[in-house]
């Protein structure tokens, strides 16, 4: 155990380094008119607070304390990389943008112990049941989102309804019905 000055220091350093995400707006709405959009600090607390819905469902299936930390660190490297949206990662960066987050990740916690960072790749590589939980509501959470803000009548979200990969349940049932719900309220097909 480090003693309490180091630690504490350390905290002050990575909490200067990451602060500004409160105000890095979630580009693909901003990109799409969304008049200030959420932040990457809102989504990852709005992620939490339905992951810890979900768990609290089906505990027998996921680790809470897992998927907590997950949802509260997935997206704190976008500090540094800012919110790159979909569109234009999956046509022009591929597998560099995971390796630059996990990159960024792995130095923004270089004096934290190995768990964070862990951690963070399992929530990259998607193969864990609680990995995989958190990367099909970080959609259904987008998904919620544009359906808000279609409501609101902000911004020109319609292609976020026709990409099925914004509906990747990750084959976890109570998701599916989620995404459904939200199809249905939006009065929209789920694109297949």
């Amino acid at each position: 155990m480090r003693d309490f000055t180091n630690f504490a220091e350390d905290v002050l350093q990575l909490f200067w380094r990451i602060h500004s995400l409160d105000r890095v707006p979630r580009a693909g709405f901003l990109l799409r008119g969304v008049p200030d959009p959420e932040s990457v600090a809102a989504h990852s607390h709005f992620l939490a607070t339905l992951a810890l819905m979900f768990v609290r469902e089906h505990p027998e299936d996921y680790d809470q304390g897992k998927v907590l930390a997950m949802a509260l660190v997935h997206d704190l490297s976008e500090a540094k990389l800012m919110d790159i949206p979909m569109p234009v990662a999956n046509a022009w960066l591929g597998d560099a943008k995971e390796k630059a987050e996990q990159g960024v990740f792995n130095e923004l916690f270089e004096k934290f112990p190995a768990y964070y960072s862990a951690l963070h790749d399992e929530f990259l590589a998607g193969k864990t049941s609680e990995a995989r939980l958190l990367r099909a509501l970080d959609k259904a959470q987008m998904m919620l989102k544009v359906l808000c803000y279609e409501k609101e009548q902000r911004g020109c979200l319609e292609e976020f309804w026709q990409k099925p990969g914004n509906f990747n349940d990750m084959g976890i049932a109570p998701v599916s019905a989620l995404f459904d719900a939200i199809c249905h309220k939006a009065g929209k097909q789920r694109p297949r």
